[in-house]
């Protein structure tokens, strides 16, 4: 009996002391991942990561439009890092089946710069590293804690190795704001999210993440003036998405999940509602350069979540007193208005001329037409004017607060209107010539890769955005934009128990698919 305990023992013991040393291991090796991790996180917004496989990273560099969005003196530095250095024999050994981050960080004056954070794989050493790295570039030169690397094509990058973290950038800024943040180690949320959210697995290509909080100081070189209008949405919105990168030729698309970390944000009024089929679209003009969608399964339910939203805001006592005036100054219910004609969906859509406007899903536009007439002043027979103030505020929210006092028409069972009744002319001329978005290839085209049944939709066409572009965004940065690199962009979240189940898209219409669609 004694043997018997004593080799229960032993085993036992055997048994704990493996299971120590397989942890500790993982422990350790999950230090370095963190360290790779926080180095990618410290300063950026934008964490592409992927498993440094050549069977991934031949899928990946095959994919043109990653050469459109980045652009072409971009794509070549980075073509010349890949083939004069991380896909040397040498280097592949070092850092083969390792998780690769790629960040983006802002730079001097109008500069963004990049990072790549990597482990070295564990059987090897730092030395290893820069012996190879000396056998495959042209020359080192070192300084500090940041390393000099030109490479055969006088190519110069900057390079970092700090206890087994390979970093590289295309400048030496970054690195040393990476490395003090690497000694500070402070806590950082993002981190934590992009832990969370990881999912890298060999069926998963690369993964997208993004801090919109942080996303000001990205678009900072490349946007004039701040982020009004339709960019307001990515205007220090406490957010993060997590994407899993799905392949195709022709299209960028990102699958994932949308967490809003603020809960007085407004969008944050969606993220438990049903998606909703969406329509709305089909009543936007050609001349449409962006829009958002708002749609909504229970309007009485998202009406009390907006009161308590105007609470928050300390907005409740003037929209009470909008409504109140209704009713003691017209004899009308303002709960006979919008709250009972409102179909389940909004827009707010801007045309390449920049001129906004705003439309509302109706269940029954006539009967509303009537109620709205002591509300209103004639412009013209097709052309009425809104004079109560802030009146689609009251109903929807932040979308439609720029509408205080609009000219509107109804077509079709949807409330149309704008700030000006000359561009309310314009759109009735599109709608009366049947000019419409719908018709265009390149929005059939982005429309066919996304889902129809949404709760919230931002959309950029590229061809109706040009004039903007060219007015808004800096000159170093509108060549992908106004080459035609990519047909359309698309940004869409359905709500799901809090969070949100998301698609992002880069669309670029093959040409046999606009054979195809020509054709029909």
């Amino acid at each position: 009996m004694k043997k018997i305990f004593f080799s229960i023992f032993i085993l036992l013991t055997a048994i704990v002391t493996m299971a120590y040393l397989y942890f500790s291991k993982l422990n350790a090796d999950q230090a370095q991942d963190d360290n790779s991790l926080y180095a990618a996180a410290a300063g950026s917004s934008l964490i592409f990561s992927f498993e440094n496989d050549k069977r991934v990273t031949d899928i990946l560099k095959s994919q043109e439009l990653f050469k459109n969005i980045v652009g072409e003196r971009t794509f070549l530095r980075l073509k010349s890092l890949r083939e004069q250095l991380l896909e040397t024999a040498g280097m592949s050994a070092l850092l083969h089946k390792q998780t690769t981050y790629f960040s983006i960080h802002p730079g001097k004056g109008n500069d963004l710069n990049y990072i790549f954070c990597t482990q070295i794989s564990p059987e090897f050493e730092n030395a290893d590293i820069l012996n190879a790295i000396k056998h495959e570039v042209l020359q080192v030169d070192s300084a500090d804690h940041v390393t000099r690397l030109t490479l055969k094509d006088s190519t110069t990058f900057y390079l970092a190795i700090q206890e087994r973290l390979l970093l590289i950038s295309d400048a030496p800024q970054p690195l040393n704001g990476v490395l003090v943040s690497l000694k500070e180690k402070k806590e950082n949320t993002f981190v934590d999210y992009i832990k969370s959210n990881s999912s890298l697995t060999r069926n998963t290509l690369a993964q997208l993440y993004v801090d919109f909080n942080s996303i000001p100081g990205i678009l900072k070189p490349m946007i004039k003036g701040k982020l009004s209008g339709p960019l307001s949405v990515l205007d220090h919105q406490k957010t993060y998405a997590a994407f899993t990168y799905n392949y195709s030729n022709d299209k960028l698309l990102f699958t994932g999940t949308t967490a809003i970390n603020d809960q007085h944000s407004y969008y944050q009024l969606y993220a438990e509602m049903k998606s909703v089929k969406v329509s709305i679209n089909s009543i936007f003009p050609d001349l449409t350069a962006n829009y958002s969608i708002f749609a909504i399964d229970n309007y009485p339910a998202f009406r009390q979540k907006l009161t308590k939203w105007f609470e928050q805001g300390k907005d409740q006592k003037k929209v009470s007193s909008i409504l109140q005036n209704i009713s003691s100054q017209y004899h009308l219910d303002p709960e006979l208005l919008f709250p009972r004609y409102f179909k389940d969906q909004f827009a707010v859509f801007q045309l390449s001329t920049s001129e906004q406007l705003g439309a509302i899903s109706l269940s029954n536009g006539d009967k509303l037409n009537q109620l709205l007439i002591d509300l209103t002043d004639d412009y013209n027979e097709d052309i009425k004017h809104l004079k109560t103030p802030d009146l689609l505020y009251a109903y929807f929210g932040l979308p439609l607060a720029q509408f205080r006092t609009p000219y509107y028409t109804i077509k079709d069972n949807v409330m149309v209107f704008a700030n000006s009744a000359a561009t309310m002319e314009i759109f009735l001329r599109r709608y009366n010539d049947n000019l419409l978005l719908t018709s265009s290839l390149s929005y059939s085209s982005a429309l066919n890769q996304l889902p129809d049944r949404f709760n919230i939709s931002f959309y950029v066409d590229q061809q109706q955005s040009l004039p903007l572009f060219k007015r808004n965004i800096s000159q170093d940065y509108q060549a992908p934009f106004s080459a035609g690199k990519f047909d359309a962009f698309s940004y869409q979240l359905s709500g799901d128990q809090g969070k949100f189940q998301t698609n992002m898209l880069f669309n670029k219409q093959s040409t046999l698919e606009k054979d195809s669609l020509l054709l029909q």
